[in-house]
């Protein structure tokens, strides 16, 4: 039987639908492109913003378009949230939401035995144990992503996430470890820490945080190469986190990405963020001083309620403060159950769209200004791809880098260079 999937949104998307692709694969499943013909097709669907929504339903249609006689099969965010207008939609065999992904090989089964389908969509409220989903055989064969915990608490007022997965929930540290050394037995090199709210691993846990298992992982897979993290909040940046990736520095990528959302501090306080400004900027120039040259990289929101355009002045003016060295942007969008969405003030989306193109413009010079600082280093460079006689690959601090060269080894190491800095590729030339 061939089986296909779509992941849209996070890197945890990813993981889980890699993980339910394992489960499949081990009962001799055969794995084939999305766009190719299957006999079962998974969408893993995404809700952290509307264009994720829409996409989530656009792909959807169109798998059911490709394969009409497969077993179209919907998880994930959207579907947990809308597991009435996920079911409703032709052609759709299966919905389950952010849970139960367990069951999913026997629900295909079942489906293809008796062509029935079924929505099998539970409330996150009842989640109180992470699910542990078992990875063999990894589809990368170069950076490998690990889920560390599931769920958030933080209850931004414009984010849905947690409605749709629950309050945080810490993987067993066993279970972390164990993966990450059958990642490096395979022959992975660099290891990504993700989750829902990463850094917020511990929380549920009695006297382990965070920083405990960055410790565990250093001290008991000393084989791993590079370790890098996803993301993780200001608030989760603690002494003790500091700490540990310092006295792990030749191992731990120089590179965290920092969400900042908003910049001012009245609208960081409208978004529920708890923190500001000043404490983001401190916090910033603590991390810098143990760490010079560190790539820190952020998202920010445009266009929340309320946000006038002194508002969206004085916040461009604090986010060219922070040199980041990228940016991810993007604009408002109200969501289901969120605060936000009954707030006066709504910003058009003619001023939205003006104000993200006014910090991609700002990220475009600043990501190039972090890089010319590294023109004339050597990088240490793990080889993704090979193609047309050009090597790329990224650096530690997320660089990614072109290089000459049609003879390096997929996820080898590379000692490159820097002579041409460029954003979003940058180029080199083999140390030697």
């Amino acid at each position: 039987m061939r089986i296909s999937y779509y992941a849209l949104g996070c890197k945890v998307n990813e993981y889980e639908a890699a993980a339910v692709i394992n489960q499949f694969l081990e009962r001799g499943y055969r794995l084939v492109d999305f766009d190719e013909e299957s006999d079962v097709c998974i969408i893993n669907t995404c809700t952290v913003t509307a264009v994720s929504d829409a996409k989530s339903r656009k792909l959807i249609r169109q798998a059911i378009r490709r394969n009409p006689a497969a077993v179209i099969a919907v998880m994930g965010c959207f579907a947990q949230l809308n597991p009435g207008t996920v079911s409703r939609i032709p052609g759709v065999d299966i919905v389950i939401g952010t849970s139960e992904r367990h069951m999913l090989v026997e629900l295909v089964e079942k489906c293809l035995r008796e062509k029935q389908a079924c929505c099998l969509v539970s409330s996150v409220n009842n989640l109180h144990a992470y699910e542990e989903l078992k990875i063999d055989k990894y589809i990368s064969r170069v950076r490998g992503f690990v889920k560390i915990e599931d769920g958030c608490d933080n209850f931004c007022s414009y984010c849905a996430i947690p409605y749709a997965r629950g309050r945080v929930r810490s993987r067993a540290v066993a279970d972390v470890i164990a993966e990450i050394k059958r990642l490096v037995a395979s022959g992975i090199r660099e290891v990504v820490l993700t989750g829902i709210n990463t850094a917020a691993y511990g929380a549920d846990l009695k006297d382990y945080s965070f920083a405990n298992l960055l410790e565990d992982i250093f001290t008991q897979v000393p084989d791993l190469y590079r370790l890098r993290i996803s993301s993780i909040e200001i608030a989760e940046i603690t002494d003790e986190f500091l700490t540990t990736i310092a006295r792990h520095r030749d191992r731990f990528c120089p590179h965290l990405h920092i969400p900042l959302q908003g910049g001012t501090d009245r609208i960081l306080a409208l978004m529920n963020r708890k923190y500001t400004t000043t404490a983001y900027a401190e916090k910033l120039a603590k991390i810098r001083e143990l760490f010079p040259g560190i790539n820190i990289t952020t998202d920010v929101m445009v266009g929340f309620p309320g946000e006038t355009e002194e508002d969206f002045a004085q916040a461009r003016d604090f986010i060219e403060s922070m040199n980041f060295g990228e940016m991810h942007i993007f604009p408002y969008s109200p969501r289901p159950r969120t605060k936000a969405a009954a707030f006066t003030g709504q910003v058009s989306p003619e001023a939205k769209k003006a104000r993200v193109r006014a910090l991609l413009e700002l990220n475009r010079v600043q990501a190039l200004r972090y890089r010319e600082q590294f023109v004339g280093q050597v990088l240490p460079v793990i080889v993704e791809k090979v193609a047309g006689g050009i090597t790329y690959g990224h650096s530690g601090n997320y660089l990614e880098i072109s290089f000459p060269g049609a003879d390096a080894e997929i996820n080898s190491v590379q000692s490159v260079r820097l002579t041409r800095a460029a954003y979003p590729l940058s180029r080199g030339e083999v140390d030697v």
